[in-house]
């Protein structure tokens, strides 16, 4: 318990007085307010009122710059009247005041939810948008797709062919031969750093190399291809791909046809940035690791039956999901330890990260809830209320700083984060949703693709 006397502070001004020479004043308040100067004099020492108030700002100091147990280092000094601001501070008091605002929303959308519900006798009404869509309807069933955000271009593979589509026109139609016959295409992905190129692996381990104009650049072949699952394209470099097998993990140049580095008993890869990259082992332990390096630079502990790691869009946190505890840990990969855990009452079915220009989220799915957890703050942002089965969860991040999500089901419904809607598309469950730019989401069904525009 802290009580702060009136005779001790005014004897510590006392002493202020007399230390920085201010004899008169001292000698003024001695006689205003009855000091005793036999009290308190053993205890005092010289500089004591200095002192208690560095303290004090040291103590405000941490209090405004700490968020989930992590301190943010500030260069701009903290004073004892001046009201502290600084990047950080700034950032707060804007999550606050949106938080004030949304409250605001909340209250005035409840209360138009209510007028709406009592005038239409109960029944419920999504709020939504118009939108124009372009239909494009395929004669055979699509097997794979990718699109290239750099290039805008859409790659479908049909039977025996890939198309390559701009602006619903089909530009490039490259067949899907080996030697002398056609081959069924395992997995294609455009490269991510330039969208130039693009890898397409067959079903009997043969792999291509081709540009945007389907000229052949490298030709090569997998071992044990059977087991291949998927690859990654490095994040900056257009000839390095990670190739994920069943447990093993092997990083190659696919220009040199040289091996990089090859790892064993692992269940999880993502690429951070460059040469970094994060891989989990089958003892759940999370290793940091670098392409010339064998050594982990960084080791975290992960919950025992761990199912999804997946890195923020700007790479700087991660989140481990363990669905038999029900717990996704967010961890800074600054030391050893998580930072911010969260749980919750009903069991977690997904969750996926969705950014934006000033925040970091994270949406969590049950059977009932859509939870937008601040994960900078530890907060729950908002919540959204579930009518429907959900099969997949799609998170959409946009130029504008609208961080969206999509839930695949019975229903097909946007949300929007931060204005609080929700849009239900009128289609049947897609097999892909990707976010094409802020006016456009692409739809991929079996047979066909629906763009969806603003109008």
């Amino acid at each position: 318990m802290i009580v702060i006397k009136t005779e001790e502070l005014n004897y510590l001004i006392y002493t202020y007085f007399l230390e920085q020479g201010y004899s008169h004043s001292a000698f003024a308040l001695i006689n205003e307010v009855k000091i005793d100067q036999l009290i308190y004099r053993d205890d005092v020492k010289p500089g004591q009122l200095i002192n208690l108030l560095e303290k004090a700002l040291l103590f405000q100091q941490l209090q405004d710059h700490i968020q989930i147990n992590q301190y943010y280092e500030c260069k701009v000094p903290q004073l004892l009247i001046q009201k502290h601001v600084c990047q950080f501070t700034e950032k707060k008091q804007l999550a606050e005041k949106q938080e004030r605002r949304d409250r605001e929303i909340m209250i005035q959308n409840a209360l138009m939810r209510s007028q709406e519900f009592a005038s239409r006798n109960g029944q419920t009404m999504d709020l939504n948008i118009e939108l124009q869509q372009d239909i494009i309807q395929l004669q055979d069933e699509i097997l794979l797709s990718d699109w290239n955000a750099q290039k805008n271009i859409l790659a479908i593979y049909q039977l025996n062919c890939i198309k390559f589509i701009q602006n619903n026109q089909i530009i490039q139609i490259m067949p899907t031969v080996v030697g002398e016959s056609f081959s069924r295409v395992k997995l294609m992905k455009f490269d991510r750093s330039s969208g130039n190129n693009m890898l397409i692996v067959y079903e009997n381990g043969a792999a291509k190399v081709i540009d945007t104009t389907i000229q052949i650049i490298k030709m090569f072949n997998i071992k044990n291809s059977s087991k291949l699952l998927d690859f990654h394209w490095n994040l900056n470099w257009p000839n390095v791909v990670a190739l994920i097998f069943e447990k093993d993990i092997e990083i190659v140049d696919i220009y040199k046809c040289q091996t990089l580095k090859y790892l064993e008993n692992v269940i999880h890869f993502e690429w951070r940035h460059f040469d970094h990259f994060i891989v989990m082992d089958y003892n759940y332990y999370i290793n940091l690791m670098q392409i010339d390096i064998d050594k982990p630079q960084l080791q975290l502990k992960a919950e025992l039956e761990t199912t999804l790691i997946e890195f923020n869009k700007r790479k700087t946190l991660l989140a481990s999901f363990s669905s038999t505890l029900n717990i996704i840990k967010i961890w800074t990969l600054q030391n050893d330890d998580y930072v911010f855990e969260i749980t919750d009452d009903q069991k977690i079915l997904q969750f996926c990260w969705c950014s934006s220009q000033n925040a970091n989220y994270l949406i969590t799915l049950t059977s009932q809830t859509l939870n937008i957890w601040d994960v900078e703050f530890g907060q729950i942002k908002s919540t959204y209320e579930i009518d429907f089965n959900v099969i997949n969860m799609v998170s959409m991040d946009l130029l504008n700083d609208t961080p969206q999500v999509v839930l695949i089901g019975e229903k097909v419904v946007l949300y929007d984060l931060i204005n609080k809607k929700r849009r239900v598309f009128n289609c049947d469950t897609p097999n892909k949703v990707l976010r094409i730019n802020d006016e456009e989401i692409l739809f991929i069904f079996r047979s066909s693709y629906i763009v969806y525009k603003k109008n």
